[in-house]
């Protein structure tokens, strides 16, 4: 029997495997998908090594590996600069903070003391002019809605 016979035979053992185990879902929460698509990507490499070492193409055999070792380590390297790119913005964001009522009638351009009927006729001018259908911003219109919520809250008479 040929090393590329045996090394097809182990790829093949490899893929019986893992579909074996995914089977079974053995996977331990998030990190288990990731691990048993990185063992996927390898026992495709291998396998499709294995069958140019079996068709006695030994130089694009190594090739293979050598390509495959090449990108295993970029996408590590990758994902990890994706990790800690997310982990820098993440401490960068400021924290969420919730407009008191004095903002929110501002926003809106009403007293602090407005009624429920001046707070949504506030709300709907505004919300006319800023909607994102409009040309306005999302951001803007999610600020005018959270200013009417708050109002409204405020009144007592809930959105």
């Amino acid at each position: 029997m040929s090393l590329g016979l045996v090394a097809l035979l182990m790829a093949a053992a490899g893929a019986g495997w893992l579909l074996l185990r995914l089977a079974r879902k053995q996977g331990d929460g998030s990190a288990g998908g990731a691990r048993n698509v990185t063992m996927l990507k390898a026992i495709v490499w291998f396998g499709l090594a294995a069958a140019l070492f079996a068709a006695k193409l030994w130089p694009l055999a190594f090739m293979v590996l050598i390509a495959a070792g090449g990108v295993s380590a970029i996408e590590m390297w990758r994902d990890r600069a994706v990790r800690e790119d997310e982990a820098a913005n993440a401490a960068a964001r400021p924290p969420a903070r919730i407009m008191d009522a004095a903002e929110a009638a501002s926003v809106l351009g009403v007293a602090d003391d407005a009624d429920a009927d001046a707070i949504r006729a506030a709300h709907k001018k505004l919300i006319a002019q800023i909607h994102p259908d409009k040309g306005g911003t999302d951001y803007l219109a999610a600020k005018i809605n959270e200013a009417r919520d708050v109002m409204l809250a405020k009144v007592g008479n809930g959105a």
